[in-house]
């Protein structure tokens, strides 16, 4: 029996690995299982918990002071009811990372105070200002030297994505 698998029909998967801009590279592949099953006219397609393959499709690292990381997955296969491995190709979801901004900002405004802190401790008035330039040079030499936080897509994420070509399946009743 032949069906459809239309496009635009929603897959819900659950990813089962954690996935990292900081770890994967455009390309790395992913495994995963249907949370619901995979219904076309009446028939089981693929059943709840069948396995799924997907794939790293972009990768941003994030930047040292701006650029927010950015990673996206696709879906690339699905495993049928009666064993077939039915290649798909679906929309791209894609996941951020923070924004660091505030965070950044704060580095600096710390590192700033304690510095004219020390400073006046050391030189009185002129000495904090000195401390506060020192600590704030400092602050951001740190700010500088790191990275924002990864894109993730955690073990057990549900994602759904949509089919974005059609897929002909000759099903096999067993």
């Amino acid at each position: 029996m032949k069906v459809t698998l239309t496009e635009g029909t929603v897959l819900p998967v659950r990813i089962g690995e954690t996935l990292s801009s900081e770890k994967n590279e455009i390309g790395d592949s992913w495994s995963g299982t249907l949370s619901q099953p995979l219904v076309i006219n009446g028939l089981v397609i693929a059943e709840r918990g069948a396995q799924v393959e997907g794939r790293v499709t972009d990768v941003k690292r994030a930047g040292r002071v701006k650029g927010v990381a950015n990673m996206t997955v696709a879906l690339t296969r699905l495993t049928t009811a009666d064993g077939q491995r039915i290649n798909l190709q679906t929309s791209g979801i894609s996941r951020a990372g923070k924004d660091e901004t505030k965070r950044d900002v704060g580095k600096v405004a710390i590192a700033s105070g304690i510095g004219a802190a020390i400073g006046a401790i050391a030189g009185g008035g002129r000495g904090a200002g000195i401390g506060a330039g020192a600590g704030a040079g400092a602050g951001t030499g740190v700010v500088l030297a790191t990275r924002g936080g990864p894109a993730v897509i955690a073990n057990e994420t549900l994602l759904s994505f949509r089919v974005s070509e059609p897929v002909t399946i000759t099903e096999t009743l067993r």
